[in-house]
């Protein structure tokens, strides 16, 4: 599918699937040199046009094979744009012009989650085929909202997970479901088995990494909530 076939499937499937479309206009930087500008209107219609936003505006960038991966569903949105720092780059990014402010009733990653979706009922894939390295393990991000943040995860032995100092604490609670395989996790300078059909409860601002030196892995599930998340 070619890339105007692509953004336009995406574009109609988000109108279709909102019930209160805001109007907004943003862009696309495709293989560093490809503009496009989607134009939503209140009444769900749209444009596309191959050019660059005509005013200031958050715009999306990828390659046209990041963006063939995700209309296939080989490769999902939100783990596309997956990172552990703001500075990191990743395959689908996010960036804005000069001049552009996001507005405080505008949820970007609620947008991300939506847009890229083709459908209202999506099925999420979790594996390592399916999933990037980020913070030191696979991971595939679930459900990004306002005050919310799930990702499935995946440690290999010789991998830790938050191993980076600055990756180790949030500023929020955390909840860890351990789904498969047997693991450490250090919570708070202790260490603890983490294994299938256990949970922990990580209040903000405590340290927390995880590994595993079996052979199978570890696998788990990462809630995190409240105000900042």
């Amino acid at each position: 599918m070619s890339v105007k076939g692509i953004l336009e499937a995406f574009t109609q499937s988000y109108v279709e699937k909102t019930d209160d479309v805001v109007p907004l206009s943003f862009g696309f930087l495709i293989d560093g040199h490809k503009w496009w500008t989607i134009s939503i209107h209140h009444d769900q219609s749209f444009q596309l046009r191959q050019e660059k936003p005509g005013a200031p505006t958050f715009y999306f960038t990828a390659t046209s094979a990041t963006l063939e991966d995700i209309a296939s569903g080989a490769l999902r949105a939100p783990t596309a744009m997956a990172k552990a720092q703001a500075r990191d780059r990743a395959p689908l990014d996010v960036a804005f012009m000069d001049g552009y402010a996001l507005s405080k009733s505008f949820d970007l990653r609620e947008f991300v989650f939506r847009y890229f979706s083709v459908g209202r009922i999506e099925k999420i894939m979790l594996g390592k085929q399916f999933a990037r390295i980020v913070h030191g393990g696979y991971a595939i991000p679930l459900v990004y909202a306002q005050g919310l943040r799930t990702a499935w995860y995946r440690v290999e032995k010789g991998m830790i997970i938050n191993e980076d100092p600055h990756d180790q604490t949030n500023p929020f609670p955390t909840l860890v479901i351990a789904t498969r395989g047997i693991g450490r996790a250090q919570i708070g300078g202790q260490v603890f088995q983490f294994s299938e059909g256990e949970a922990y409860y990580i209040p903000k601002d405590v340290t927390h990494s995880f590994w595993t030196d079996r052979g199978e892995g570890l696998e788990f599930i990462i809630i995190m909530y409240g105000e900042g998340a």
